[in-house]
């Protein structure tokens, strides 16, 4: 049997396939806005530092939904890989404009260097082997997000007010969605989750924005 068995009801799945392609095309038209904001508007210097932000956010929406769309269970399993190892790959993206463009400095420099270390190492364990390293790889996403607070200080002090508090405001709304991504007896958790993700995700990309202008 090479279908994959729904954990959830058909409308639940309905539901949720909905929010992810809602976030796939906030990706898909978001991404190319930012950089072509940036070239337009934006200084010269902050293009670049937006560039593995903007391809991490389309990569990760556009395996999330691949991944979670598809129920043949093969090709589900090879898209899982994809799918977490692109989640290192936005958090160490949404790094490098805050720290290179918000922080600047060796601090900067360190930030993103740190992030990214963490993050390529944690998709290749994920495209190796997603369940042999499954605890490692959880702990290296705890990494990624106390870099942040080990940096919170050069967050506050240089970062735009109301940027500060979009980042925090989607960390708070993306860690509340956790409690239904691992509750899923809650009828259409994994649609909420999703939610979250994408409510998240508008935060730190207005975060971005402001960031680089």
């Amino acid at each position: 049997m090479t279908r994959h068995v729904l954990t959830h009801t058909e409308q639940e799945h309905r539901a949720d396939s909905i929010v992810l392609l809602l976030g796939a095309c906030f990706a898909i038209g978001a991404v190319p806005a930012l950089f072509v904001w940036a070239r337009l508007a934006a200084p010269p210097h902050a293009f670049w530092p937006l560039v593995p932000y903007g391809l991490g956010l389309l990569a990760s929406f556009a395996f999330s939904a691949a991944y979670n769309l598809t129920l043949h269970a093969p090709t589900r399993r090879v898209l899982r890989r994809f799918d977490h190892a692109a989640i290192y790959l936005l958090i160490a993206g949404t790094y490098t404009p805050m720290a290179l463009l918000g922080v600047g400095g060796l601090a900067g420099v360190a930030l993103t260097t740190a992030s990214w270390v963490i993050a390529l190492i944690g998709v290749a364990l994920k495209l190796t082997s997603v369940q042999r390293w499954a605890r490692l790889g959880f702990m290296l996403y705890l990494a990624q997000g106390w870099l942040g607070g080990l940096a919170a200080w050069p967050f506050l002090t240089r970062l735009d007010g109301t940027a500060v508090a979009l980042l925090v405001a989607g960390g708070v709304i993306y860690s509340i969605g956790t409690v239904f991504l691992h509750t899923r007896r809650i009828p259409y958790a994994s649609a909420i989750w999703h939610v979250h993700v994408l409510t998240a995700a508008a935060c730190h990309y207005a975060s971005v924005l402001l960031v680089a202008r």
